[in-house]
């Protein structure tokens, strides 16, 4: 007997599928990033991250970058550059201190963005999937 492709997924692989099959019905396009970021971003809007604490790094042109410890922040600052309404979802991998405070730990997170001119009606779908 033959098993379905979906049988030899984890649990949490499985939700990841479902939730990319619902964000792209409702027109959502994937959001893929790298796993590094200016840390100066993170750094003019500390106040919305959840830790100040970030790893970072210097590159090898000088740059002090940062692994990422959030996904939000990168979405909008490419979709304000470029002007647009965007529909985006994601499932990325994030770096945050570990509940211990000593360690970091590595998280998968998932989520859409609907950024740039926002509807009443596009703030409620997105209420909607989200929940």
């Amino acid at each position: 007997m033959q098993q379905a492709l979906t049988d030899v997924l984890r649990p949490e692989e499985k939700a990841v599928l479902r939730l990319r099959g619902l964000y792209e019905r409702h027109g959502y396009q994937k959001y893929r990033m790298g796993r590094f970021e200016e840390y100066g971003l993170y750094l003019e809007h500390k106040n919305f991250l959840t830790s100040e604490n970030v790893i970072t790094f210097t590159d090898l042109n000088g740059r002090l970058m940062a692994l990422k410890p959030d996904v939000t922040l990168s979405i909008v600052k490419d979709a304000a550059a470029k002007g647009q309404t965007r529909r985006l979802y994601y499932i990325e991998n994030v770096y945050r201190p570990a509940k211990d405070g000593t360690s970091f730990r590595e998280i998968s997170q998932a989520g859409l963005e609907l950024v740039g001119d926002v509807t009443p009606h596009a703030a409620a779908e997105v209420v909607l999937l989200a929940s």
